[in-house]
């Protein structure tokens, strides 16, 4: 198996160019508007936290804190 050790900086290049005319080959039977709601729905796969969000209190949990 290859690894990223294996492969020269040239050759990681030429497979970078390749993998990007396959992607977009692949977009290329959608729209614009297909193909910008797939690089939003990628932007915010690879910007979500790996690890669950920290769960914010409510506003009504607040209320009914004090209330009691």
């Amino acid at each position: 198996m290859t690894t990223v050790h294996d492969v020269t900086p040239d050759q990681l290049r030429g497979l970078e160019a390749a993998g990007e005319a396959a992607l977009n080959a692949a977009l290329g039977r959608l729209s614009a508007r297909e193909r910008e709601a797939y690089w939003a729905s990628v932007r915010r796969a690879y910007n979500a936290p790996y690890n669950d969000a920290v769960k914010k209190a409510r506003v009504g949990a607040v209320a009914e804190t004090r209330a009691v």
